[in-house]
């Protein structure tokens, strides 16, 4: 164990002192890829392509989704086939039943501009069906341009909005607004300010996720500081355009990022707890949220948002 933690601590020390060259304007987006490049190599990626035809084919439907979106948007020309043929085929199999992780599959489709019609079968039958994540995923799949037989935006954003809990964020369950859930919420409701009530809905839940930050920049959820939690504040942050240190967040964009370091581990991976091993999920969504960033950085859209025409996909494009 306590190698491990000094191991982390290293990490941490060198992407820290990467932070201070930078000077004490907004940084260069150095340090963001230089973490990304490492993650890709924990991950065994010889080179993009071949992970995307590897390892994250292998497990198209089955966790991969984080790593693809970020691609897509990063890596738009990789030639993508081998992975959509997999997700396509993972989504019309058996394996996959929750409805959220269903849309989830379907909106990385949707960012490739593959498969509108499963993706319109997809959202017809999974929004609103297990709970808030299911109207927020939907909406994602509303935003991407994609409708519901019964259903429009506004109408998933009213549900949304009306499950708010008093401080003005959202929780799966319980009364207390959870720092997971309110930031997942804002990124699909950052696409619709124009409907009445959203811009103040995300004003305020914006200052929640403020008033939720740590001293070390990083949040909790269910009372453990953890790499997932930071790395979703960071997504919304990303899907809104807004700046963080104008948003109430102590430090701004920098600090932030400091709170999601401090997780990184000797492997190159992310842990979900400081001191622990990496971690899938908490890599992949650090992942996720590094490369929102950068996305909104060079003026691109969400990482939720596609950038081409429903069945525009072909190999190579």
């Amino acid at each position: 164990m306590l190698k491990r933690i000094i191991a982390s601590l290293l990490s941490v020390l060198l992407l820290l002192a990467c932070l201070s060259a930078c000077g004490g304007g907004r940084r260069e987006d150095g340090t963001e890829r230089g973490t990304l490049d490492e993650i890709e190599r924990f991950e065994g990626a010889t080179s993009l392509q071949a992970w995307l035809d590897g390892a994250l084919t292998e497990a198209a439907g089955n966790g991969a989704e984080w790593y693809a979106l970020s691609l897509i948007k990063r890596e738009p020309t990789l030639d993508y086939a081998n992975y959509e043929a997999a997700l396509r085929g993972a989504l019309t199999g058996d394996g996959i039943t929750s409805p959220v992780t269903k849309m989830k599959c379907a909106l990385v489709l949707a960012c490739l501009g593959s498969s509108p019609e499963l993706v319109r079968e997809t959202l017809d039958g999974g929004i609103g069906k297990l709970g808030l994540m299911s109207w927020v995923f939907g909406l994602h799949l509303l935003n991407a341009g994609y409708t519901a037989e019964s259903l429009t935006a506004e109408d998933a954003v009213e549900t949304i909005l009306s499950a708010r809990k008093s401080d003005g964020g959202w929780a799966i369950t319980g009364s207390v607004s959870d720092v997971d859930v309110t930031a997942m919420t804002l990124q699909a409701l950052a696409p619709n300010r124009e409907i009445p009530g959203v811009a103040e809905a995300i004003e305020n839940a914006l200052a929640l996720l403020a008033s939720r930050q740590l001293e070390s920049g990083g949040f909790k959820s269910y009372g453990l500081e953890n790499a997932e939690s930071s790395a979703q504040v960071l997504i919304a942050l990303a899907c809104l355009g807004v700046d963080a240190a104008e948003a109430g967040f102590q430090g701004g964009y920098d600090r932030i990022l400091e709170g999601i370091l401090q997780f990184a581990t000797g492997s190159g991976g992310f842990s979900h707890e400081i001191g622990g091993d990496a971690n899938e999920l908490a890599t992949s969504q650090v992942y996720l949220a590094l490369s929102a960033a950068l996305a909104s950085r060079d003026g691109k859209t969400s990482v939720y948002l596609p950038g081409v025409a429903p069945g525009s996909f072909s190999s190579g494009k």
